[in-house]
């Protein structure tokens, strides 16, 4: 009974969650009043689909002893999708309108040095490349005021996002997302973030610490400012200068198509769409956008030919073989991927595989590779610490919103990162505090488990990059049981065992 209610409701379903990925798409590549109105019929499309009593008690009948406990999983989310439309619709409503508003505002901002309009790609090069501070100064506060723009209006949001969660039974929207949406623990995840930052928080003081001293030299300050952070001194910036001439979207078709995945063919067949450049309107961060699973995945980005762009579009593409990946003879509730974090962990372990095996070896020399492929211990630590901020930060201020979030978000870098600079709404330039809330603890758990899925691979494999057997492996081992398979099972039933921050904490201590 549950089966041919679930597959006749499935198909409902398929349909307007394609059409609804597609408005997306629309919208975050041209943000324009037309395509925003289109998003948000597609939106409230998708949620109709949910105000529907009828099938919402036949799915209420359903006997759960009788079905398996995948099924029962479910059951539980339809009705609670259900539930969420049918008791506060018009409240989700509302949310979606007002983060669509928030969007809008922020991807029509075009920052301004000098009053001369620069694009948030070209902020993000000066800031890594630029040696006079006072330039260095205004490309921070360039950035800043897109931030600023937006302040008021996510602590607003976070505000209504909070009074929706009690109506759900959760002090805050935050815990509430993270239970509801990731079902995740937070007292597991509590206990993960205290394992991994007791054990390498020493290390983690001692980098930053070398890393600190070293801008302070280079700029001859005493105290480091917030837009002397970014700037780099290492081996990145050499490896940028044979990169700048060269076009980043062949490197990677290259390092996928070793592995067994043609980027190319893929783009042919219509199951792959690139939107890789920065322009007016469009949403200045990189996504994948999964529209159907092992159907059509599309990638927005904002690329430069460097070494953090070559490493979002591997990353990226990380994402897009993972969905391109899942078989469609599965349920259409079970086509996406096993969990957030899974996903998130293969596409991380993507960007990162230009500092761990020799995709540059035929284009940076071979010292200069070494070097660079030494800093990733840095790296991984550098993410860590930011993660760690950037959970600790959201939970807080949905604990508490009328705190001043420019305030915590100070104490918290001082925390984290090591550093206390002047107040500022850098905090609100960080994405998925609009976008996807309580979305970054995913970030956390995959950085740990990419390194355990790597480290498998690697012992199976030798350099997953060459080895045209890589694609088919992942594919058949990993990615295309979908979400029939839950998060920890399949770290386990993949990599053989348990998942845990062991591989990681060896890693970096």
């Amino acid at each position: 009974m549950f089966k041919e209610l679930r597959d006749e409701f499935s198909e409902k379903l398929e349909k307007v969650s394609v059409n609804l990925e597609k408005s997306c798409w629309d919208f975050y590549t041209n943000s324009t009043p037309e395509n925003m109105q289109k998003y948000e019929i597609a939106q409230n499309e998708y949620s109709d689909l949910f105000k529907d009593k009828k099938i919402y008690e036949k799915f209420l009948e359903t006997d759960k002893n009788k079905l398996s406990e995948h099924e029962q999983k479910q059951l539980k989310n339809l009705l609670k999708e259900f539930d969420e439309e049918l008791n506060t619709g018009e409240e989700l409503k509302a949310l979606r309108k007002k983060e669509n508003e928030i969007a809008k505002k922020y991807n029509s901002y075009i920052p301004k040095i000098d009053n001369k309009e620069v694009t948030k790609t070209e902020i993000t090069k000066i800031i890594q490349t630029e040696t006079n501070p006072e330039i260095r100064k205004k490309a921070y506060e360039a950035k800043i005021k897109g931030g600023d723009l937006i302040a008021g209006d996510l602590t607003e949001f976070v505000r209504m996002r909070n009074d929706y969660a009690k109506t759900k039974g959760y002090d805050s929207f935050f815990e509430y997302k993270l239970k509801e949406e990731y079902e995740v623990d937070a007292v597991f995840l509590d206990k993960l973030i205290s394992e991994v930052y007791s054990k390498s928080g020493e290390r983690i003081k001692e980098i930053q610490n070398k890393k600190q001293n070293e801008l302070k030299k280079f700029f001859g300050a005493d105290v480091l400012e917030s837009y002397h952070y970014g700037f780099l001194l290492d081996s990145s910036r050499e490896v940028n200068e044979y990169l700048k001439d060269k076009d980043i979207t062949e490197i990677s078709k290259k390092m996928y198509k070793n592995m067994g995945y043609d980027v190319e063919k893929m783009i042919e067949e219509g199951r792959l769409t690139l939107d890789l450049y920065p322009r007016k309107g469009k949403n200045t961060h990189g996504f994948c956008f999964g529209v159907e699973a092992g159907k059509d995945s599309r990638i927005l980005a904002n690329l430069m030919n460097n070494v953090l762009s070559l490493d979002t579009l591997n990353h990226e593409m990380g994402h897009c073989v993972y969905d391109l990946g899942i078989s469609t003879k599965l349920p259409f509730l079970d086509r996406k991927a096993s969990s957030p974090a899974v996903t998130e962990a293969v596409a991380m372990m993507m960007g990162d595989i230009i500092k761990r095996e020799d995709v540059l070896k035929d284009i940076v020399p071979f010292e200069l590779l070494e070097k660079f492929k030494a800093l990733y211990i840095e790296d991984e630590v550098s993410f860590v610490s930011k993660s760690l901020l950037i959970i600790e930060f959201e939970r807080e201020f949905y604990k508490n919103p009328d705190e001043i979030p420019a305030e915590l978000w100070n104490k918290l870098r001082g925390k984290y990162l090591g550093r206390f600079n002047n107040e500022d709404n850098e905090w609100a330039t960080i994405p998925h505090y609009l976008s996807h809330p309580a979305y970054y603890q995913n970030y956390f758990r995959a950085n740990l488990m990419k390194v355990q899925i790597y480290n498998y691979l690697k012992s199976r494999l030798g350099n997953i990059t060459e080895n045209s057997s890589t694609a088919e492996f992942l594919d058949k081992n990993l990615f295309s049981s979908g979400a029939s398979v839950e998060e920890y099972d399949l770290i386990k039933q993949f990599t053989g065992r348990e998942f845990s921050a062991d591989d990681f904490i060896s890693l970096i201590i």
